[in-house]
């Protein structure tokens, strides 16, 4: 009786475990569909995102620059380069796309330093009115801006490389009506407004709406204020100001880390407004693949420190070359400007940068200072 009652017992037990291993088992079954259900799904976005993304990559103005052209000096050692990604950003108030080349006065420079294993990314604004060799068929010194309007992005690449010891082969240009309305799409960027701003910004601001013809009211209260696309973009042109040139640039960096930072945590919406609205006002050396690749990555890259080149200068009115600012001296604020973009201690510049720095000593009578590096970063 008692073995036949234990076997009943046991049988029950038995039913009772595979019962619950099936239950167990259809649970398993039912979790791992349901992550590979995810993981498909999320496969089938990227893709739709990135099928989308090529769809809309056609607008930006594709411009071809020979890659065989680009004056990178023949001494310069390219190797303490390779692991940067540089690239040579500029901004111009075009009246329209057609005219984002030759032509057209670069109104900012700036210089994009990406560390492909960090993700960081300096940028160095080069003040428009710094006295380089134009690297053109007279190899004249003038304001480094003018480069832009003789050659377009072709020639301003060439004077960044031969200058500064670089290997920039590739540019973005930006139409001032593409960041105003990016800015917007954004819902507006916070910025600190000074009480010496108020007035230049203002009329800053009626300049900007008779370019764009994009209305906006003014500005008439400090501090930390939320500006809309036609008074930040009017903010970040301010020259009249301070020490002139040198803080605009640091306007102009301030809108660009305030814009990227807000759209990495922009939703999908906004993204797509902006591309529609700053991707026919940009034109650009990148390939498809690159931007693609450049994309894919934005929400790993970090902002790090910015300055402005050069970091010793003089100004100086010249007889026939205008108000400029003259690097004091070139050789030593090129050595600098390596060490910060890609930690490059005692660099030695090559005998190209040396041979400019003397015409432009001899033009001048500019000698060296200390040099002295104050970078921002911008919260």
């Amino acid at each position: 009786m008692s073995n036949s009652k234990n076997k009943k017992n046991n049988s029950k037990k038995q039913d009772k475990n595979t019962g619950a291993n099936n239950k167990n088992g259809s649970i398993l079954k039912w979790v791992v569909a349901f992550f590979a259900e995810l993981i498909i799904l999320g496969l089938m976005i990227v893709a739709y995102l990135m099928f989308y993304f090529d769809a809309k990559i056609g607008k930006i103005n594709k411009v071809d620059i020979d890659e065989g052209d680009l004056a990178i000096n023949e001494e310069l050692d390219t190797s303490k380069q390779t692991g940067y990604k540089t690239i040579a950003l500029f901004g111009v108030d075009a009246r329209d796309v057609t005219n984002l080349g030759q032509g057209t006065r670069s109104d900012s420079i700036m210089i994009a330093s990406i560390n492909n294993e960090t993700k960081e990314v300096k940028i160095v604004s080069v003040y428009r009115d710094t006295l380089l060799e134009i690297e053109n068929d007279s190899g004249l010194t003038s304001k480094v801006n003018a480069a832009y309007s003789y050659g377009g992005p072709q020639l301003a690449i060439k004077t960044l490389n031969a200058n500064l010891d670089l290997q920039i082969t590739d540019f973005v240009t930006v139409n001032f009506l593409g960041l105003t309305k990016a800015i917007d799409d954004l819902g507006g960027i916070t910025v600190h407004v000074e009480e010496n701003e108020l007035p230049v910004l203002n009329l800053a601001i009626s300049e900007q709406i008779a370019v764009t013809g994009i209305y906006s009211d003014g500005v008439f209260t400090t501090g930390d204020i939320l500006l809309n696309g036609t008074q930040a973009t009017a903010y970040a042109r301010i020259r009249s100001t301070d020490q002139g040139d040198i803080t605009r640039t640091e306007r102009q960096r301030d809108v660009l880390t305030k814009m990227f930072e807000k759209a990495k945590s922009s939703d999908l919406g906004t993204i797509d407004a902006i591309i529609d609205d700053l991707f026919p006002e940009i034109a650009t050396s990148l390939t498809e693949d690159e931007i693609k690749a450049l994309a894919k990555a934005v929400f790993e890259y970090q902002l790090g420190d910015t300055v402005g080149f050069p970091f010793a200068y003089t100004p100086i009115t010249h007889d026939t070359k205008g108000s400029v600012l003259v690097p004091a001296d070139l050789t030593s604020n090129v050595s600098a400007l390596h060490e910060f973009l890609f930690e490059e201690q005692g660099y030695v510049p090559t005998s190209k940068v040396q041979n400019i720095n003397t015409t432009i000593q001899n033009e001048t009578g500019i000698g060296a200072q200390e040099i002295v590096i104050n970078p921002q970063t911008f919260e």
